[in-house]
């Protein structure tokens, strides 16, 4: 008994566990991933802005710095914006009043 209980509690706990761990390893290495090609894509604007460009000279040469903030602040509000919840949390939860009680219209208590 005490062996079909332990393979039970190891069942119950190490596999989802598991399931958690490998979820957030590639959360991780996808979040990690995107942040990093956003910001070298940014860099890579700056430096287009810099070298491909006469006209951002002297006086000018701040411009491709603020386009590079620009390109940043625009991911930055698409990423919190496509995170963030829309509306209540409440509403994830399935209305129960909307399908009625289905043990209620089979007939059963």
């Amino acid at each position: 008994m005490a062996a079909m209980l332990r393979a039970y509690v190891v069942q119950e706990t190490v596999g989802p566990l598991r399931g958690i761990g490998r979820y957030l390893l590639f959360g991780l290495l996808g979040a990690v991933g995107v942040s990093l090609s956003v910001v070298l894509g940014a860099l890579a604007l700056v430096r287009v802005l810099q070298t491909e460009t006469t006209v951002f000279g002297a006086n000018w040469s701040f411009v491709p710095h603020l386009a590079g903030a620009a390109v940043l602040i625009v991911a930055i509000v698409t990423m919190a914006r496509v995170i963030r919840p829309k509306g209540d949390a409440a509403r994830l939860v399935p209305d129960t009043e909307q399908f009625g009680d289905v043990a209620t219209e089979r007939g059963e208590d």
